[in-house]
């Protein structure tokens, strides 16, 4: 053996003895807690090296200590662990307060469903903090001082001789999963007794620290799984859980997959190379490969090494990066379903006959979460889909305004709600602007918001002024067979005056800002939502807009009141419309929208409508240009050049076109390649700048590739990415966002 070889092997040996000494100080702490005070579960927490959360790194083996929280915010001063971390003092939190505690975050409930006190100590010394030492008694009872005592002063103990293991180079992390301590052979019956409470505290360390319980620590992987599968609402979150839980027994990928129309499809995978993902993917049943096998005979295969792996499966090649694998079926009750693959990290290893069994509980979990996570998200994509079709595809466009929308989702559930939006363009040549929020997140809000939708545009085609449609649309929903109602605000505009008239049922009213940021009050009647009252009566109001005036309609999703009060919320929504009304209208949404994205779950679809407003411009047709290009119809990239050329030269600005041509093209053609459906593309003249605007139904933003990473050469999107790299470098601005059904991909260009 080198010297570099024994040098290693040494420091591995000392590692290794320290963290025994650490397990078993803090092993012998919790075990004379347990003896003494008979909580029903004992549990040290340790503060992770980048003190933001606390993590159960020992507990006793108790039969509710699977139910112990298994980590937290340092800093979450409403739990006893991190209060106690924090102040340096014991604490006790009675059942009162744990019971206010889980309405107010309903996650812990799951860890204490029944009557409980809880008492803390922190571990720390004058120059370090460790932790804390956690007590719970179940049921509540009353927990006297002298307890109290006994645990800090354990805790007072146990810090110092983990500051002197520190000293010698132990490490203080947490493990992922906290081991578990078996009772001392002579402790007492499990309760607290009147003697024990007035015990005087004794010395500490007099009793044996071995006897860690490795079949609990896996039952408490098994258990913390379910629990984090049964929250998971996609396959991601699925693959994440299982990646975290399978990697304590030496696994560093796995990969998922399922049998359907006899074909293999990998519906997750995590640690393993792109190529042995695509080459897995769609391979028939029929065919044989470690993972059909698995599937076809429904049992495990083991490949400690390459070899093995060859000798079984000769024509499936050497798999890169191979150290040892293991394939375990998917079951449910009709049999093998799928297959997990795992990627081992040793060579030559294997897994026990303990770990598999532990696996196979697990994969029986994994199985039953993937077709729940499947149906989820099949649901999710087609709620949405319903939607996004009911939306308007593109925005009208003419001279007198400028107006972008959008639409946000709620992420709480698999199904969304009813908001809608439209701008219509009326019979006296002017526009109507419409927003509207049907109750309830489900198929059949999307189906009456739809509804809804269509009437109004037939309404107002009709003729009839705000006040008419709502009045209408109210009478139509009221003789449909549901129990729904909806809110709705109408704003019809006259383009020539600037006039406008403006009606609500139950819907916030606008938000207007003029061209100089300042808000105009607008506090329309409002009226009875839609649905409630067939008989109701409704009013409207008139503003004047003056060039410039921006108009925003939103859904109350927007406002958040989960989070802060209404006044607060459109407070926030007014400064940024005073702050930002000159600036371009997609970027204006954005910001209105900003506090929504990304954004914790919401329980609202949010919709916006933003319009400014330009003024009559009679003499104004040459500042405007629209041409569309058929769906997948490459060769219309020509006709965007010969439009182009034709649109620039009336408009005495010929110095451009090379750019204009250069940037259109790419734009359009990243359009054609991935959205299915006709491109539009709108060109407007300003005095100091040419916008052109790209709209299309992929509502998947365009992102610039500068570098192909490996195994990427053969992505289509990432290739295309690269031309986009031009518009950013060339155009003086521009940005993507969703609108309606797809999305708006914008440049501009500065005039001579």
């Amino acid at each position: 053996m080198v010297a570099s070889e024994f040098s290693e092997s040494a420091a591995q040996a000392v590692a290794g003895r320290l963290q025994a000494q650490w397990d078993q100080v803090m092993a012998s702490a919790l075990r004379r807690l347990d003896a003494r005070l008979g909580p029903a579960t004992c549990t040290a927490y340790l503060l992770t090296s980048d003190a933001r959360s606390l993590v159960a790194a020992m507990t006793m083996s108790t039969p509710l200590s699977f139910t112990i929280l298994p980590s937290m915010a340092a800093d979450d001063l409403s739990l006893a662990s991190a209060r106690a971390h924090q102040s340096g003092e014991v604490v006790f939190i009675d059942d009162p307060e744990v019971r206010n505690h889980a309405r107010q975050a309903p996650a812990v409930l799951l860890h204490i469903p029944f009557t409980t006190v809880l008492a803390s100590a922190p571990v720390r010394t004058p120059r370090r903090r460790f932790g804390s030492l956690t007590l719970r008694w179940t049921p509540a009872r009353t927990i006297s001082a002298e307890s109290l005592d006994y645990l800090l002063a354990v805790a007072d103990e146990l810090a110092a001789e983990l500051e002197k293991l520190a000293e010698q180079g132990a490490t203080s992390d947490p493990p992922f999963v906290p081991g578990f301590v078996s009772p001392s052979p002579d402790t007492a019956p499990r309760r607290l007794t009147a003697d024990v409470q007035n015990a005087a505290v004794q010395e500490l360390w007099e009793e044996p620290a071995d006897g860690l319980i490795a079949s609990n620590t896996y039952l408490y992987q098994l258990h913390k799984l379910a629990f984090e599968l049964t929250a998971a609402r996609g396959i991601r979150d699925i693959v994440a859980a299982v990646q975290a839980h399978v990697r304590p027994l030496g696994v560093r990928g796995l990969m998922l997959s399922l049998a359907e129309k006899g074909r293999v499809h990998v519906v997750g995978a995590a640690g393993f190379p792109r190529e042995a993902v695509h080459q897995i993917e769609g391979t028939l049943l029929s065919e044989h490969t470690p993972e059909t096998d698995t599937i076809t005979q429904a049992e495990a295969k083991l490949f400690p090494t390459v070899d093995e792996f060859s000798t079984a499966y000769p024509h499936a090649g050497r798999p890169p990066d191979f150290q040892a694998r293991a394939y375990l079926p998917l079951v449910s009750s009709t049999g093998a379903v799928g297959c997990c693959a795992l990627d081992l990290d040793t060579p030559g290893t294997t897994l026990t006959s303990e770990e598999l069994a532990v696996l196979v509980m697990m994969l029986e979990q994994v199985e039953l979460s993937l077709e729940r996570a499947r149906s989820y998200e099949i649901e999710h994509t087609l709620t949405q889909s319903l939607q996004r079709t009911l939306l308007p595809r593109s925005l009208p466009h003419l001279p007198e305004v400028v107006a972008t929308s959008r639409y946000l989702p709620a992420n709480e559930g698999a199904e969304v709600g009813g908001d809608w939006y439209d701008i219509l363009e009326l019979p006296g040549g002017g526009i109507g602007l419409v927003i509207g929020d049907v109750e309830g997140h489900s198929l059949e809000a999307v189906g009456t918001m739809g509804q809804l939708r269509s009437a109004t545009r037939a309404y107002a085609a009709e003729g009839h002024d705000p006040v008419g449609v709502l009045e209408r649309s109210n009478h139509l929903l009221a003789g449909l067979d549901t129990d729904l109602y909806a809110t709705c605000c109408c704003l019809w505009l006259d383009l020539a005056l600037g006039s406008a008239s403006l009606a609500t049922a139950g819907h916030p009213g606008p938000l207007i800002s003029d061209a100089h940021g300042r808000i105009t009050p607008v506090q329309p009647p409002v009226g009875p939502a839609l649905g409630v009252d067939p008989h109701a009566a409704y009013r409207q109001s008139e503003i004047v807009l003056s060039p410039g005036s921006v108009v925003a309609l939103f859904t109350d999703g927007l406002l958040d009141t989960r989070r802060v009060e209404v006044d607060t919320a459109l407070g926030r929504l007014t400064r940024v419309l005073a702050d930002n009304c000159t600036q371009n209208l997609e970027v204006l949404a954005d910001r209105l929208t900003q506090h929504c994205t990304p954004r914790p779950p919401q329980a609202d679809d949010v919709a916006l409508l933003v319009m400014r407003y330009e003024g009559a411009r009679p003499d104004g047709q040459g500042r405007v240009a629209r041409t569309s290009i058929q769906r997948h119809d490459l060769r219309g990239v020509a006709h965007v050049r010969h439009f182009m050329r034709e649109t620039l030269d009336q408009w005495d600005l010929m110095p451009l076109l090379d750019s204009m041509e250069l940037l259109a093209c790419e734009v359009v053609t990243n359009a054609l390649i991935h959205a299915h459906s006709e491109v539009d593309l709108r060109l407007r003249q300003y005095p100091d700048r040419l916008r052109v605007e790209v709209r299309d139904s992929d509502p998947h933003p365009p992102v610039p590739t500068e570098i192909l990473t490996a195994g990427e050469t053969d992505n289509q999107e990432a290739e295309s990415g690269r031309g986009l790299l031009i518009v950013d470098a060339l155009a003086e601005a521009w940005g993507s966002s969703p609108a309606g059904r797809g999305k708006t991909t914008w440049f501009e260009l500065s005039t001579p």
